[in-house]
């Protein structure tokens, strides 16, 4: 017994020692700039450093700039989200019916996130030329990211269990009814990650919407927070950007939390 104990403290040892480089990493390019971030939020700027504390803060919640890009973001949620992971699923319960098959299919599903987002742009542009709506940035969010979820969706499929969907079928269930009551219980944790993964990628949205209309102020329905930090980046504002930059990860700080709680309390 003496001999185990001693063979598991080595063994946690070792696995101490290989996370350090990882722990590391994460210290000095993560958790120290974004320390620094937050120094820079409640100074003056960054050639006068006098703390004003929450004065930056107030600015930026004030300006309306910035409140047309948090509106902007949480409309991408609300709105360009759940479509997201409903075409997903959608296409994922399609593939499924072809069993075996949709594994030459995963190449097509990746390929939109492996070509340069400059390429498309040039493609949406002829598509859209002459929109004046929001909708290309968000076709354009879709598409770069509807395959990743069809593949983390597609991995839940390939985990369920077929004596289940017998069970039910013998109980009379079929059709939409089978995947209501049977499917969706059995991957909603999966569900809620793919949703996760859908609000994370939506704070994001900068590069589509700045190629595509070519400037640092778009149309005002698709100003995003992305934009309103660049710009602010570019004058040199270090001090607003890191209010944004707080503020927005606070933002996604609760939306993730609450999501992780709701993904294991319906963890199956």
């Amino acid at each position: 017994m003496e001999e185990r104990g001693v063979l598991l403290k080595k063994y946690l040892l070792k696995c101490k020692l290989l996370l350090f480089p990882s722990l590391f990493g994460i210290a000095l390019f993560y958790v120290i700039p974004y320390i620094r971030v937050i120094y820079y939020s409640f100074i003056e700027n960054q050639f006068s450093r006098r703390f004003v504390w929450f004065d930056n803060y107030k600015t930026v919640l004030g300006n309306s700039y910035f409140r047309l890009a948090l509106k902007n973001s949480l409309f991408l949620i609300v709105f360009a989200v759940p479509v997201l992971v409903t075409g997903a699923f959608v296409l994922s319960l399609l593939l499924l019916k072809m069993k075996g098959r949709w594994r030459m299919l995963r190449i097509a599903f990746i390929f939109p996130m492996l070509v340069p987002t400059a390429s498309v742009v040039l493609v949406w542009r002829t598509l859209f030329s002459g929109n004046e709506s929001v909708f290309p940035v968000y076709f354009l969010f879709w598409y770069k990211n509807i395959g990743l979820l069809v593949i983390l969706i597609s991995a839940a499929f390939s985990t369920l269990d077929n004596a289940v969907f017998e069970a039910a079928r013998l109980d009379g269930a079929k059709g939409l009814m089978l995947h209501r009551k049977i499917t969706l219980p059995l991957i909603f944790p999966t569900l809620l990650f793919t949703v996760l993964i859908g609000v994370v990628y939506s704070f994001k949205v900068f590069r589509e919407s700045y190629l595509f209309y070519g400037g640092s102020y778009p149309p005002d329905h698709s100003y995003t927070l992305q934009y309103y930090m660049n710009n602010h980046f570019m004058k040199l504002n270090y001090q607003y950007l890191a209010s944004g930059a707080v503020l927005t990860s606070l933002i996604l700080y609760v939306i993730v939390v609450v999501g992780v709680k709701l993904q294991k309390k319906y963890s199956v």
